[in-house]
């Protein structure tokens, strides 16, 4: 039930990109000045561009060919193909591949699987995680780079600051120890840049729209509810409450997300 939820969630937020924005992408934003300087999906849309800027700054050059591992909507495999890149795609999700196929050119391929499943022939210049390694059990992930990654290894992601006991969404110090017990023979880590500053403020913008204006609103709408259609208040009530109930509560997720995660733009080099 919670894949599926999870499913939904970003199936959901997929098309909310594609419709609003009209890119389709589903990271965070990045903001140059580390600051919100407007409270707007307009902002957030242009912020998210900015990221999709800043990953295409790290590919290193001599790059060809690119896997992008958790592609989504192959908006950002859409971008790199314009920049002269040969990307492939690999998700299990029928939904956001079917979105891809939409938008990205032939040569293109998109793999419906799983990374720590993946078995294909190709090999890459770069394996690519944009926002999709956290999802991933990390020791099966880091053999399947060493698989697939001829020269590099760019991951651009959050992790927790805190260790995890599960085998996903290892914290850095997890991520480290890992690569030097099975990576340490074929990579290193080239450089590791602490970005999460310059993600923080798409919370802030996130939490703006909320406290500022979706908060409001709904306790405004369901006051005038109860006045004209008071069965029908009762009945959302009910049948929304858990929605309700977060509603209520102010959303301070720009001071929750680094107190327990840290965002890096890590790039790992074959030796």
């Amino acid at each position: 039930m919670l894949k599926k939820m999870k499913a939904l969630r970003l199936d959901v937020e997929a098309l909310f990109s594609q419709v609003v924005y009209g890119h389709g992408y589903l990271h965070y934003g990045y903001w140059p000045a580390a600051r919100a300087d407007e409270v707007s999906l307009h902002r957030l849309g242009i912020a998210q561009r900015a990221y999709f800027d800043r990953l295409a700054e790290a590919i290193p050059p001599g790059t060809q060919s690119i896997l992008d591992v958790g592609s989504g909507t192959g908006s950002n495999a859409l971008g790199l193909s314009g920049k002269g890149y040969a990307v492939d795609c690999v998700c299990p999700s029928p939904n956001l591949n079917a979105m891809a196929r939409q938008k990205l050119p032939c040569a293109s391929r998109i793999f419906e699987s799983k990374f720590e499943e993946l078995d294909v022939r190709e090999r890459y210049d770069l394996v690519l995680f944009c926002e999709s390694f956290h999802y991933l059990d990390a020791r099966l992930a880091l053999q399947r780079v060493d698989r697939y990654a001829l020269k590099h290894v760019l991951i651009f992601d959050y992790f927790p600051r805190q260790d995890s006991s599960e085998t996903k969404r290892v914290s850095r110090a997890q991520f480290n120890a890992l690569l030097k017990e099975d990576l340490s023979h074929a990579f290193d880590v080239q450089w590791d840049l602490d970005m999460t500053a310059f993600i923080i403020p798409t919370f802030e913008v996130l939490d703006g729209i909320k406290n500022q204006f979706v908060q409001p609103f709904s306790v405004r709408l369901i006051h005038e509810l109860r006045q004209e259609h008071p069965m029908l208040a009762r009945l959302l009530a009910f049948s929304l409450r858990k929605a309700l109930a977060k509603l209520d509560k102010r959303s301070i997720r720009h001071q929750t997300f680094p107190a327990h995660n840290e965002y890096r733009l890590l790039l790992l080099a074959r030796k």
